[in-house]
């Protein structure tokens, strides 16, 4: 049978169609097959970054370690506060308790000094002086102590310090913790530089009226840093001095307004200077007893902290007004370096007779000014002080050679300014002061060892002091220092008239590391 063209076309496009359509079928099958295989390979990678996430969340939450063990991570529990204070404690036999609230500091300072002196010193005979020759020295100091808060009412303190020759009674300088290089290599004392507790009562804080409260009060007893210090100059004070006794401080707050916070404070200090009978004996002077020397301190001071226009930060003043009561101080030798009365060096300029400072008495009156402000971000603090020893007697029943040597010499003034704060990295500071210390202003045994000659600083002295001071790093700090002294009054301490004062140029390079 023959068929038509058309027809044999007709029946390739039909058999061509069928054949196609199966293909297609079969390939969309096994593309469905494919796609719901990789759903699921999805689904399972999500629930595994899920799983994860959760895992590390828990850590970040809790703190939880994490180690190997063999073929997988463990997550170790999160270690409750209770558990982890009995777990140091276990660890530390019960010393963590003791440590909490236990603050440690300390510094050490390397020094080299030079000296140019000028005039001479007191002769030991009637006949002939003594020169002192130019020097060269290097020194050091270490301190270290630390501070325990118990309460937010009690704490103490301890520290210890060097220092160089020794007495019965310790380091024989109050008024200095350095210790020379020498003596061909001996080792170096270290004392009890301060021993303390301080009460700072919670109910002593106590709210008067609007703006008017008592903001605090502390009593600390024990030899410990001088309260003084704040309100005064180192004219009176020496900044390593460490009065021992007990004081007393009150803050309270007066007023305070946007523009304007004033605030007062009063000290007041039970000073022990002398407690052994005075009784003096093989000195050449024979037997000399006495009474028990003490120092009674008083100051009052009023901080007024206000704006100024043009001014970024407040400016600060302190005005301050200090009383000085010695007793029985400059009698009976009381102002001798030893026990066994058989040195004199705490005279330090003041002059004597035998077993009496010719001031016969020291009731000093004090009057401190300060104002700190900062222009452009840098501190800057003017400050003086002016000092009168309303007890001198010196010249009016003593005898000669003082009398007539040195008859006043009452009075004492200081005025300096200070640019800059040592407190960080790249801070520097540079200050100036001049000092002028009458020979019977205040006692010479306290106040600034370094205003002199290599043994002494003291009184009957005038002069210039220029410092300058670097951190090299926030507990590194490189000073350096120069002072240059004369004496007020040219006096004779023996028959051939030697001087026991000198003109005197000193200098100072000091690295200090504090930790």
């Amino acid at each position: 049978m023959k068929y038509h063209p058309l027809t044999k076309l007709a029946s390739l496009f039909v058999v061509c169609l069928l054949t196609l359509t199966s293909v297609a079928f079969a390939e969309e099958a096994d593309l469905t097959s494919m796609v719901k295989d990789m759903q699921k390979q999805m689904a399972d990678l999500q629930s595994t970054v899920s799983m994860q996430k959760a895992e590390i969340q828990a850590l970040k939450t809790s703190g939880a370690q994490v180690q190997n063990t063999s073929g997988g991570v463990e997550a170790t529990p999160p270690m409750s506060e209770a558990e982890f204070n009995q777990r140091l404690s276990d660890s530390t036999g019960g010393a963590n308790k003791w440590l909490k609230d236990l603050k440690f500091s300390g510094d050490l300072r390397l020094r080299y000094e030079a000296f140019h002196l000028n005039g001479e010193r007191a002769g030991s005979s009637a006949t002939a002086n003594t020169y002192e020759p130019n020097r060269n020295r290097f020194r050091f100091r270490l301190r270290f102590g630390f501070e325990k808060t118990f309460n937010p009412e009690m704490k103490v303190g301890f520290s210890l310090a060097s220092g160089g020759s020794s007495s019965a009674y310790g380091n024989a300088d109050p008024i200095s913790t350095n210790q020379t290089f020498g003596n061909d290599f001996t080792f170096k004392n270290i004392w009890i530089e301060k021993a303390y507790a301080t009460y700072t009562p919670e109910w002593a804080k106590i709210s008067l009226a609007d703006g008017l409260s008592v903001s605090g009060l502390e009593v600390t007893a024990g030899k410990f840093n001088n309260p003084f210090e704040k309100g005064s100059t180192d004219m009176i004070w020496d900044r390593d001095l460490k009065p021992e006794g007990i004081y007393e401080k009150v803050d309270v707050n007066l007023l305070k307004t946007d523009n304007l916070t004033l605030k007062a404070y009063g000290t007041l200090g039970q000073f022990v200077l002398q407690e052994t009978g005075n009784v003096a004996s093989g000195n050449g002077l024979g037997s000399v007893s006495g009474k028990d020397a003490n120092l009674f301190a008083y100051q009052v001071g009023l901080n007024p902290v206000f704006y100024v226009p043009g001014l970024e930060r407040p400016v600060d003043a302190l005005s301050a007004l200090s009383v000085y009561n010695y007793q029985n101080y400059a009698q009976s030798q009381n102002w001798y370096a030893y026990p066994d009365k058989t040195d004199t060096s705490f005279a330090n300029g003041n002059p004597f007779l035998g077993a009496a400072l010719t001031a016969e008495n020291f009731n000093v009156i004090s009057l401190y000014q300060e104002v700190a402000f900062y222009p452009y971000g840098i501190p800057v603090r003017p400050f003086g002080e002016w000092a009168h020893n309303m007890s001198n007697k010196a010249g009016s029943t003593n005898a000669a050679p003082f009398a007539n040597a040195i008859s006043g010499g009452s009075d004492a003034w200081s005025l300096g300014l200070t640019l800059g704060k040592l407190v960080k990295k790249g801070d520097m500071q540079a200050s100036y002061q001049y000092k002028y210390i009458g020979a019977n202003s205040v006692p010479g045994a306290f106040n600034d060892s370094d205003f002199g000659g290599y043994n002494y600083g003291g009184t009957n002295k005038a002069g210039n002091v220029v410092k300058l001071g670097y951190n090299l790093t926030d507990y590194l700090t490189i000073n350096g220092a120069g002072y240059f002294v004369s004496p007020i009054a040219t006096r004779a301490t023996t028959a051939n008239g030697a001087q026991a004062d000198q003109r005197v140029s000193r200098f100072q390079l000091d690295m200090t590391y504090k930790f």
